[in-house]
């Protein structure tokens, strides 16, 4: 039997293995050293008032292997300006042992922070203590794994105590118990021969004594050593709850047929908004929308013996209280933000506008010169008279039909009558306005269009469609409706409206370009049209005056007349050069300069063709296909020399015996430099790039013939690049629809809003956030990106900017306007609430220039009526502190700090109490 025992190792441990609550510290200490928590690094000045509530926190995280799964640590501290003062002030300190944590207890500048929590939320524990820096440990998982025994509150709290001593922090470290909603801490703070700990109790039902100021004294002092000679201080903040605001701004949707008649129950008031433009776009409140009112009432610092407060009579009233604040907590929707919010989602739909509305939405092949036969065309009588084009209106039948979606015809009629009021005169209710549009648009900011152009319009309809008129499917089917309209205003040579004239500005939108683009080509098109007009008027009524001098000519057979501009054969050909000495294509003199080789002759400007208008994605074509070829290519000199060599042949065919001197003299005078010579006199000269070997210049100016511009190739196709702009809107897929139109609906929901505010005469209220927000969209609109930034954070902004204008209304009702106060008294209130986290000062015993005492009075009345059922908490804070001005170990006692919270029946203790750790 000895020999089995002796054999087996099972009843044999090993004591020399280090423990879980060994190897827990060990990680601990090497955490609190990483993070540099002595005194050596515990310096820092006084805390500014509300500072903690107002400047940034930096959080530092780690993990430890314990319980299942895991134990996180973290470092939080705040980010205070003016550090640099904190070591200067620290050597006034005569106090050896009175660390940070010391003096954000004892100070009362942030006792109280707002009863507004604001998105940035502050810890807990710096909300209670008003600690500047400390440490928390909670389970990783802290909702399903969280700590509820008392053998692992003391597991925690002893390796705290020890870690805490050995790497000598004075940093406060906290352990989070029980259920996190709860927020129970406990914690200690070393600091040398001192030791304080940090306890929160909560009760439901708290004994009546307790609940005032008097009980919770008693309570103190019974906690506190009796060495503390001195009176204790007081700091005391009442909360009460006005009734909630709601003010029903009603929804305003653009031919919505129906859907903004909805009558919703709401407490408070109707208000609605006004508006003067941009009627494309909704407005308007939800009616879930509304607005908590707080009055907060501070006693920032008593005495003890001065201050009553108990269950039969309260010093602490609002009539009394020094210092009054009114809150507004505000939680608006708005429907613009909304609808802005919805039409992200079609950046990620890639079907094709074919799949929601057919293959040939379009309907019939568009252009006269499409629609007919090339055979005909080539076997077509040249003296045939063509056809009249008819300027008036078009027919708008078959626009709307067999167009699939959820709106009637009727009604997408409607919306191309707000696209298009100049062809639905009978419908048209919002004309263009006959204003020039660059008085109202600065293209050097945003790359949008003119504020309440059509593409404005046409980027507002697609969202408000998709919002509220049959989301993704209407959306196309007004797209859909849009092109098809296009295309019947190029049939019929008509310009689009509400379109900046001029070639497409690069400093638009793309949108707004293409436009531009067929406006071009119609424009071009007319003239063309009525050119060869009257040269086939002209040459018939030239051979009909010659019938009668040749009467044996056959009357079957009619002279020929070539329409030089449907020619295709290439400029430079010899059959096209004037072999003779006639000038043509004059257009006027060049002042009086003459020909250097003849000069009896004057030197005549040429007609030329107008210059080739091109969008921005075209110019990024020609750059990327010039790079590719490289600068030695032979097609890179032809891409950009094709108007050079235009402008060539019309100067010699007008100037029949110049040079290329001459040329240059008017096409670029820069370039015919002024010289003197040897003798002193003064000569003319081509410039030294004129002149370089292997000019292109010079190479083009070999190859070019006297060629007129009536016999020359078109430089700019027009019915071509029309026809490719309708292409190309008609297969746009539904995210680059978006992408055409996202930021023209931004810029128009940001007028829409000055609008609005500029209305209700508030705009200078929120200049420097509708600054930012045009800023911040003028850098979206001009990303060099192939794909837009993301539009969430302007989003945000401009949903927080309507928010605010809600609490603006809701304040103005609040304040009594008009009939109580002004509205410029109502502005001055407002800036401050913006300028303080939705708070402003309604009363100020100390400064009273600062309070208002017209919004106080006007709360007082509401409050007094029924001040106990509004009272929403209590708040005490009981501080007593040491002789600060102790030099020796073990002298100073250290501060005593007790929080109560009281809410109704419930009494949330929070208690930071120091004892001594020196042995006297």
């Amino acid at each position: 039997m000895a020999e089995e025992i002796d054999d087996s190792e099972f009843y044999r441990e090993n004591f020399s293995a280090d423990s879980d609550w060994e190897v827990f510290n060990a990680q601990l200490g090497e955490i609190l050293q990483k993070w540099d928590v002595t005194a050596e690094s515990d310096v820092g000045r006084s805390l500014k008032a509300k500072e903690i509530y107002k400047c940034k926190w930096k959080v530092q995280k780690e993990t430890l292997d314990m319980l299942k799964n895991g134990i996180e640590v973290e470092h939080h501290q705040a980010l205070l300006a003016d550090e640099e003062q904190a070591r200067e002030e620290a050597k006034e300190n005569t106090c050896l042992q009175r660390t940070n944590a010391h003096h954000d207890l004892i100070a009362n500048g942030n006792s109280f922070g707002p009863p507004i929590r604001s998105s940035q939320d502050l810890h807990i524990l710096a909300r209670i203590y008003g600690l500047r820096r400390f440490i928390v440990l909670h389970p990783v998982n802290p909702n399903l794994n969280y700590m509820k025994s008392t053998s692992e509150f003391n597991f925690f709290l002893s390796a705290l105590a020890v870690v805490s001593a050995e790497v000598q922090s004075v940093v406060p470290i906290f352990v989070q118990i029980y259920d996190p909603k709860w927020n129970f801490y406990t914690g200690v703070a070393l600091a040398p021969a001192l030791r304080t700990n940090f306890r929160l109790i909560g009760l439901e039902k708290a004994p009546p004594e307790c609940r005032f100021l008097m009980g919770l004294l008693t309570l103190f002092r019974e906690k506190v050593p009796t060495s503390y000679p001195q009176a204790a201080m007081i700091s005391v903040c009442t909360t009460y709850a006005l009734d909630t605001m709601r003010i029903r701004m009603p929804m305003y949707v653009p031919f919505d047929h129906g859907l903004s008649s909805e009558d919703i129950v709401v407490d408070g008031e109707v208000s609605p908004l006004e508006v003067q433009q941009f009627c494309s776009l909704p407005h308007g409140y939800t009616p879930e929308s509304c607005t908590e009112i707080y009055l907060v009432y501070t006693w920032p610092e008593l005495s003890e013996h001065v201050a009553f407060d108990s269950e039969q009579r309260s010093d602490f009233v609002p009539s009394k209280a020094p210092l009054g604040k009114v809150y507004l907590s505000v939680e608006a929707s708005s429907y613009l933000s909304c609808c802005l919010r919805d039409y992200q989602s079609v950046a990620g739909v890639t079907r094709s506008l074919e799949s929601f509305v057919g293959r040939n939405f379009s309907g019939s092949s568009s252009g006269a010169e499409a629609a007919s036969n090339p055979l005909d065309r080539i076997t077509e009588h040249k003296l045939t008279t063509r056809r009249e084009r008819s300027y008036e209106l078009p027919s708008q039948a078959g626009l709307t039909k067999r167009l699939p979606g959820p709106m009637t015809e009727s009604e997408l009629s409607e919306l191309l009558a707000y696209l298009f009021p100049d062809m639905h005169p009978e419908m048209a209710l919002f004309p263009y306005s006959k204003k020039s549009f660059k008085d109202k648009f600065d293209p050097m900011r945003i790359k949008s269009a003119v504020p309440d152009s059509l593409v404005c319009r046409l980027s507002c309809l697609l969202a408000t469609c998709h919002a509220h008129l049959g989301s993704v499917e209407g959306m196309a089917q007004v797209w859909a409706a849009f092109t098809r309209q296009l295309r019947l205003l190029w049939d019929n040579s008509l310009t689009v409206s509400g379109i900046s004239a001029g070639f497409p500005d690069t400093r638009t939108c793309l949108l707004h370009q293409k436009l531009q683009m067929l406006n071009v080509c119609v424009e071009r098109r007319v003239q063309r049209e009525a050119n060869s007009k009257r040269k086939s008027e002209g040459f018939v009524r030239k051979a009909s005056s010659e019938e009668d001098d040749d009467e044996e000519e056959d009357d079957d057979d009619d002279g020929e007349f070539f329409d030089c501009d449907d020619l295709t054969a290439g400029s430079g050909s010899p059959t096209k050069a004037v072999l003779s000495l006639k000038p043509e294509g004059r257009l006027r003199r060049l002042n009086d300069e003459r020909l250097l080789e003849e000069p009896e002759e004057y030197l005549y400007i040429p007609e030329t063709q107008e210059p080739v208008p091109k969008t921005e994605d075209q110019l990024q074509d020609d750059a990327e296909v010039m790079l590719k070829l490289g600068p030695g290519s032979g097609l890179t000199t032809q891409m950009m020399c094709t108007s050079l060599l235009s402008d060539m042949e019309a100067f010699k065919a007008a100037n029949p015996r110049d040079v290329m001197e001459d040329f240059i003299r008017w096409y670029s005078p820069k370039d015919w430099e002024e010289v003197t010579d040897e003798l002193g006199q003064v000569k003319h000269q081509l410039s030294i790039r004129m002149t370089t070997e292997g000019n292109t210049w010079q190479k083009v100016w070999e190859q070019a013939q006297a060629v007129p511009i009536s016999r020359q190739k078109r430089l700019f196709d027009d019915t071509n690049e029309a026809l490719k702009v309708l292409h190309y809107l008609e297969t746009r897929k539904m995210h680059e629809i978006y992408n055409l139109t996202i930021v023209p609906l931004l810029h128009s929901a940001i007028l829409k809003l000055i609008d609005i505010l500029s209305n209700a005469k508030v705009e200078d209220l929120f200049s420097p956030q509708i600054e930012q927000l045009l800023t911040d969209l003028c850098r979206l609109s001009r990303s060099h990106s192939n794909q837009l930034p993301p539009i969430k954070p302007l989003l945000d902004d401009f949903a927080e900017l309507e928010r605010r204008f809600y609490q603006f209304k809701c304040f103005e009702r609040l304040s009594g306007y008009p009939k109580k106060s002004s509205l410029q008294q109502v502005k001055l209130q407002f800036e401050e609430i913006l300028r303080n986290e939705n708070c402003c000062t309604i009363v100020n015993r100390r400064l009273t220039a600062a309070g208002d005492g017209t919004l106080y009075d006007i709360l007082i009345p509401k409050l007094e009526e029924d001040m106990a059922d509004r009272l929403v908490s209590k708040d005490y804070i009981i501080r007593l502190d040491g002789d600060t001005k102790s030099t020796e170990k073990g002298l100073y006692l250290g501060p005593q700090f007790m929080r109560a919270i009281v809410t109704g029946e419930k009494l949330r203790l929070c208690g930071a109490f120091t004892e001594s750790t020196a042995f006297v």
